[in-house]
């Protein structure tokens, strides 16, 4: 009767086990589930081990993200898309969720909450970007082009510092991958 039912089990849900075959020879699902784990496993791994090093660096420091700075950034960026709608569909065509967006925008406000005082754009320095860049710029008025500058240069020396001082708490802090 066992040898029945595993008959029937294998011919009618053979998508239980078996996820395809090759010239009549099977992959199964345990070796599509492996190779996922050992492919996407460190990347995950690592995502989630910076994310909880930058989140408890803030902690350590007093900083505070607040779901109205989050909702702030969040309608920050609809904004520039369109509207929710139009974020909405974008989200889903890349996969992510609002869920996502909103973690992945809390660690981004942390990090610029703790260093903000280290990331200083200089008048010189935008009027050599500008100077130098004034071609690929959106702006049209001096105005909006030293804005859209001072927002370049700004973001430059986020992603600069941001490395370093990642780089220097996740060395300090006590990581045991199993």
């Amino acid at each position: 009767i066992i040898i029945i039912i595993l008959a029937l089990l294998i011919s009618y849900k053979k998508s239980w086990f078996i996820a395809a075959t090759v010239n009549g020879s099977p992959i199964s699902n345990f070796e599509v589930l492996k190779a996922e784990d050992s492919q996407f496993r460190k990347q995950v791994l690592d995502q989630l081990t910076t994310e909880k090093v930058i989140l408890d660096e803030a902690n350590k420091k007093g900083v505070k993200v607040s779901n109205q700075d989050i909702d702030a950034k969040i309608a920050e960026i609809e904004k520039q898309y369109g509207g929710a709608t139009a974020f909405d569909t974008i989200l889903s065509q890349q996969g992510l969720t609002r869920s996502s967006v909103r973690n992945q925008i809390k660690i981004s406000l942390a990090l610029e909450k703790m260093y903000e005082s280290e990331i200083n754009v200089t008048p010189d320095e935008v009027a050599k970007f500008v100077e130098q860049n004034k071609a690929q710029m959106q702006s049209s008025t001096s105005a909006e082009l030293e804005k859209e500058a001072t927002s370049i240069l700004k973001s430059q020396k986020q992603n600069q510092v941001f490395s370093q001082k990642y780089q220097q708490i996740k060395n300090a802090a006590n990581i045991q991958i199993f």
